[in-house]
């Protein structure tokens, strides 16, 4: 991995990594579109399609419209032609994809990239100030290893990493109520905050956060860049 430098724009390292100008572009695990509308806005893409397998965040992305076509669906299962892709994005989406469909998610990736199409995968470390507060309440240790086991998988198939680097987001929070708000009250949390949890996480708050009560948690995104082969004559 290259020397690790704060971006605070992360469509910015993915333009640098992958062409993005002219191609047909997946953004698969979109949420509401908000990656997906600004590489239709400011990529030169020639078209944009944003898949998540959950549909209320692809009902609230429609709304916002923004050039993109949404769709609901699942990296195993994508509701697309064969070969009818350039780049993939998969920004900090590949661990959410359960483990045993893995797999069967870069063979789907495999079928709809063209010859020498890309995939770009940036997937958190599992390290770092805002994991170590995250996973004192989302503990995603198993399904983050699992992830970068799967590339190393696909490796060994139809893909060859290109590229590796990696770099710095940073996540500003005003104090431990922003930060409360903003990822403890989430319906898609697998485990009940308890008192016991929210004692650990205003007592990490603590080692990590300003005079003032803010935090500037520091995550590192591990960013690969992977090529699909060309089929033999």
């Amino acid at each position: 991995m290259s020397g690790t430098l704060e971006q605070k724009d992360e469509l910015l390292p993915l333009m640098k990594a992958v062409p993005l100008s002219e191609a047909d572009v997946l953004d698969l695990g979109c949420g509401t579109g908000s990656l997906a509308r600004r590489i239709a806005g400011e990529s030169g893409a020639a078209s944009v399609t944003a898949i998540d397998a959950d549909a209320a965040q692809i009902a609230r992305a429609k709304e916002k419209g923004g050039g993109v076509k949404y769709l609901t669906g699942s990296a195993e299962a994508l509701p697309l032609p064969d070969a009818s892709i350039d780049v993939v994005v998969m920004m900090k989406s590949l661990h959410h994809v359960p483990i045993p469909q893995m797999d069967k998610a870069f063979s789907e990736l495999e079928r709809v990239l063209r010859p020498d199409g890309r995939i770009y995968i940036c997937e958190p470390e599992y390290a770092g100030p805002f994991n170590n507060i995250l996973r004192l309440f989302h503990d995603e240790g198993i399904v983050r290893a699992a992830a970068l086991e799967a590339i190393k998988r696909a490796t060994s198939g139809g893909f060859k990493i290109t590229e590796t680097t990696d770099y710095l987001r940073i996540v500003n929070f005003n104090d431990l109520n922003d930060f409360r708000k903003k990822m403890m009250d989430k319906p898609w949390l697998k485990n009940k905050i308890t008192p016991s949890v929210e004692a650990q996480v205003a007592a990490a708050w603590e080692d990590y956060s300003a005079a003032d009560g803010s935090a500037a948690l520091s995550s590192r995104m591990l960013v690969f860049v992977l090529q699909k082969g060309q089929k033999p004559e």
